[in-house]
């Protein structure tokens, strides 16, 4: 049977939600309905982050929203997987639990509260440990992060739906939340039978329209970037955790230290950030507020930066590798603070960097020959 016609269950083991969710299974089972749960469907030895991304693609989710639920890191990144992989609102079909205090906004930001402190936490236990001890920390720091960025909203979208308290659901025996879900796999795309579907995989492939570009999962930008970074790492880059830019949460961030030209200290880094449609628009911005950031920084450490700053993106528009192309260098003066930084664009679609044809070289910057010797894939 395939995914369109399973639900899945995201909650907190124990308590009062595990309590709920054992009813609730029996209920949906007695009505002939598939239901995928992490205690009796992961087994053992099953991969649990692979298992909590299948949950955020899932066409039909119940999730039990409890105090516990909104401070557990693997509920919490059920959740951001299922906000990410859109269609929320249809997919998701929430019980809130007395003890998640979502419905005060006063309330809730003890939640995003616990998620800083949180992050705060593991960032500083981080940079207490050399850097070559911490593989495979860095996804648990960005997964702290996204959910920290993202509590505040779904929190919001949940308590404005109308969930119903969960005693009313028990006392029915989760009538309508079970006949809203039986709608939901009732509209799911039905599955093709195998001959049809062996016929089908040799014909052409509809033509994607050009407005929408072909998703590209987080590995594939992983994999580019764990390229660079070896080599930056190589040269005597390190990682730098928790650098943000007002709203621009980068994926990673690499820099070097070394004495300039005037005896001061330069930085150099390399930062990468993801974006899910890049456009005229969005590039623009994102330049712009990369460009704000460089120079808040030099003025704040009083030296100077010279940021490269990679653009992930699953395809990069023509009109986007026009304004790179056409990028004219900066204007620095030896009286301001020195901020210099270059865009790249870093194309998914064709495992290809996109930058200016005019780069900078004032200070020894070297960003051409930086860029040949690290971004190209």
């Amino acid at each position: 049977m395939g995914d369109n016609h399973q639900v899945y269950i995201s909650y907190a083991w124990g308590g009062e939600s595990e309590r709920i969710v054992n009813e609730l299974d029996a209920d949906l089972q007695a009505k002939g309905i598939l239901v995928i749960r992490d205690k009796r469907d992961l087994g053992f030895k099953g991969m649990i982050r692979d298992f909590m991304q299948q949950i955020g693609r899932g066409h039909a989710v119940i999730v039990v929203i409890s105090d516990k639920y909104l401070k557990s890191p693997n509920c919490m990144y059920e959740l951001v997987e299922i906000a990410r992989n859109k269609d929320f609102y249809d997919r998701v079909f929430p019980i809130v639990l007395g003890d998640a205090d979502i419905y005060n906004p006063v309330n809730r930001i003890k939640y995003i509260k616990h998620w800083e402190d949180k992050l705060k936490e593991l960032d500083e236990a981080m940079r207490s440990v050399s850097a070559a001890n911490l593989q495979g920390m860095r996804d648990e720091i960005d997964s702290y992060d996204e959910i920290r960025d993202s509590v505040s909203n779904l929190t919001f979208f949940l308590k404005d739906m109308n969930t119903l308290t969960p005693e009313m659901h028990e006392n029915s025996n989760f009538a309508s939340l079970i006949t809203t879900l039986e709608k939901r796999l009732a509209h799911a795309r039905p599955e093709m039978p195998a001959a049809e579907s062996a016929s089908a995989s040799v014909k052409a492939p509809e033509p994607t329209p050009a407005a929408v570009a072909p998703a590209i999962s987080t590995a594939d930008f992983d994999a580019y970037i764990n390229e660079v970074t070896a080599r930056l790492t190589a040269d005597g880059y390190e990682e730098l955790r928790g650098e943000r830019a007002e709203s621009i949460r980068f994926k990673k961030v690499m820099e070097m230290v070394r004495t300039g030209w005037l005896n001061t200290k330069d930085h150099f880094r390399v930062h990468f950030v993801q974006v899910d449609r890049l456009d005229n628009e969005s590039f623009t911005k994102l330049e712009k507020d990369i460009n704000s950031y460089g120079k808040a920084l030099s003025k704040k450490l009083i030296e100077t930066i010279f940021i490269l700053c990679v653009v992930l993106s699953s395809d990069v528009p023509e009109s986007v590798k026009e304004i790179l192309y056409n990028t004219k260098r900066p204007k620095v003066g030896i009286i301001e603070d020195v901020s210099i930084v270059v865009m790249v664009a870093y194309s998914a679609a064709e495992n290809d960097i996109h930058y200016p044809s005019d780069l900078p070289d004032d200070y020894e910057s070297n960003f051409e020959a930086n860029i040949k010797k690290y971004l190209l894939p």
